[in-house]
């Protein structure tokens, strides 16, 4: 059987491919803000520059998107594709799958920004999918 002529499974695996295409973009811009501040901790990375004692405020808080990609974008791999394979439809994984990319990459980006509420608003949409999820397969679990 291939997975990809299963619509649901379709929009996950897209779905998965932007999530890890952002957490890597989100590292790669630690590394350019680390880079526009001259803001190395370690003296290897600091060159003719001196090393910082701590991170700076804005790096800092790029890490911050980073770590809470780290923490939530694993459950939906984990949780997303036990929903799909126990045989989500279209419909839903579109619902449930888009809606947590499209929270989680404006997250990213009003986090970025230091947005409130707007960060918490997006953070429960995204944990919302995943319990929305979580909830259809124990369903179908106890249902079999």
């Amino acid at each position: 059987m291939n997975l990809m002529h299963d619509p649901a499974f379709r929009i996950y695996a897209l779905c998965a491919v932007v999530l890890v295409m952002k957490m890597l973009l989100v590292g790669l811009w630690t590394s350019v803000v680390r880079g526009r501040l001259q803001a190395a901790l370690s003296p290897e990375d600091a060159g003719a520059a001196a090393a910082r004692e701590a991170e700076h405020p804005e790096v800092a808080r790029v890490l911050r998107v980073h770590r809470n990609d780290v923490e939530n974008i694993p459950l939906f791999l984990a949780i997303g594709l036990i929903y799909v394979l126990a045989g989500a439809g279209r419909l839903g994984a579109a619902v449930y799958c888009v809606t947590f990319t499209a929270a989680r990459i404006a997250h990213s980006m009003v986090y970025l920004a230091g947005k409130q509420p707007w960060r918490t608003i997006l953070y429960s949409v995204g944990v919302a999918c995943l319990l929305g999820m979580m909830v259809r397969i124990v369903m179908r679990a106890l249902a079999a």
